[in-house]
């Protein structure tokens, strides 16, 4: 049986007085939120919207594969979700991020919540890892990350409030032989979303750092690496631990949060 264990920090956000806790199943569904998630077409984000639109919530879906968003989209509406918008994005090509964001929150009347899923694997040698390689995971994972929050953050500044959340994963602050450039991309993801939340602190923005370990998802079909998916943290699992997350007492912000199948726990 899968039993994932859990390190979670959970902080007050400096912008709101200490309260007793609330009942923390009441704290998101008083009303309707805009939800934008990237990489929404499989895996966490496919699952982190599908149990968002079942709240009734407005939603922005993005990724590359059109495709797989549109059957998505009406997915979610069968679900009863208030509202289902389809934008797909490259994020890493010039200004693509930025023009996302401003149309979902467009589309939407408004954005409370980014939950950024999306990212590109890389399972190679140091030696092995050509520079065209080191460069589109990093492009993808650590720029496109900035990109999206970026963006996401110069809306929540000015409303005074939001959410960002991302998965850097367990390999955003523990290593493995073999991923030098997939690390380098993810750690960078961990230390930019720390420095943002310094830099936002004060603005109403709550930062999310989500570090799973292995999730049974089609991120490892084509990276040629032996896995247990049997072992692994289930794709609706893990969008449960989000939405915990977005449930949070509006006081309070979860910084980080690591959960790992039972046996490579404590493995940091």
């Amino acid at each position: 049986m899968f039993s994932p264990k859990v390190i979670m920090r959970v902080k007050p956000a400096l912008n709101c007085d200490l309260m007793p806790l609330p009942r923390v199943e009441s704290c998101m569904n008083d009303k309707t939120k805009s939800i934008l998630i990237t990489g929404a077409a499989s895996g966490i984000g496919r699952e982190t919207a599908l149990k968002l639109a079942a709240r009734g919530h407005k939603l922005a879906l993005t990724s590359r594969r059109a495709g797989l968003l549109q059957s998505l989209a009406e997915e979610c509406t069968e679900a009863g979700a208030a509202g289902v918008h389809v934008l797909p994005c490259d994020i890493t090509l010039p200004r693509a991020a930025e023009t996302m964001v401003n149309e979902a929150a467009e589309k939407m009347e408004g954005l409370d919540i980014v939950v950024h899923a999306a990212g590109v694997g890389l399972i190679r040698s140091a030696a092995d890892t050509s520079d065209a390689e080191f460069s589109k995971v990093n492009n993808v994972n650590s720029r496109g990350t900035f990109l999206v929050a970026q963006a996401a953050c110069k809306i929540f500044a000015g409303q005074k409030s939001g959410q960002f959340i991302t998965i850097p994963g367990i390999l955003g602050r523990a290593t493995m032989k073999n991923a030098a450039a997939y690390i380098a991309s993810k750690y960078a993801v961990t230390g930019m979303i720390k420095a943002m939340a310094q830099e936002f602190q004060r603005m109403g923005v709550r930062f999310t750092l989500l570090h799973f370990g292995g999730v049974d998802s089609p991120f490892w079909d084509d990276l040629g690496m032996p896995v247990q998916r049997d072992k692994m943290i289930p794709a609706g699992v893990a969008a449960d631990y989000v939405l915990m997350a977005i449930d949070a007492p509006s006081h309070l912000v979860v910084n980080e949060l690591v959960v790992q199948p039972e046996v490579h726990q404590m493995g940091l």
